[in-house]
């Protein structure tokens, strides 16, 4: 099952791209305008750290390995990007941080 976002951008350092943004059941990826997937924007679920929302962008912080850490940017229509960062903090399981627009894993 994928849920579409609506369209956005993605930007990871010096890559970018525009598509639609895409939430499969466990991925968060860009698809560009004839449906194909964006590998380079293939961000897993459970490897999600952290969440920041600025207005219009979701800030998703990576760590694929204990070793490496990144961060990828989502821009995108307000109503979608809220939408979206609702759905990731209920399947994470994120704890919102107090007074503040983000969203962190909590370390048992």
């Amino acid at each position: 099952m994928e849920i579409v976002y609506g369209q956005g951008e993605y930007q990871e350092g010096a890559k970018h791209f525009s598509g639609r943004i895409v939430l499969s059941e466990h991925k968060l990826f860009l698809k560009d305008e004839l449906g194909q997937d964006f590998p380079q924007t293939y961000i897993p679920l459970e490897k999600i750290e952290k969440i920041k929302q600025k207005a219009n962008v979701c800030e998703v912080y990576v760590r694929p390995a204990i070793t490496v850490r990144y961060q990828a940017v989502f821009k995108g229509e307000k109503s979608f990007i809220d939408s979206l960062i609702k759905e990731l903090v209920q399947r994470r399981r994120l704890k919102k941080q107090f007074l503040r627009r983000e969203w962190i894993e909590e370390i048992s």
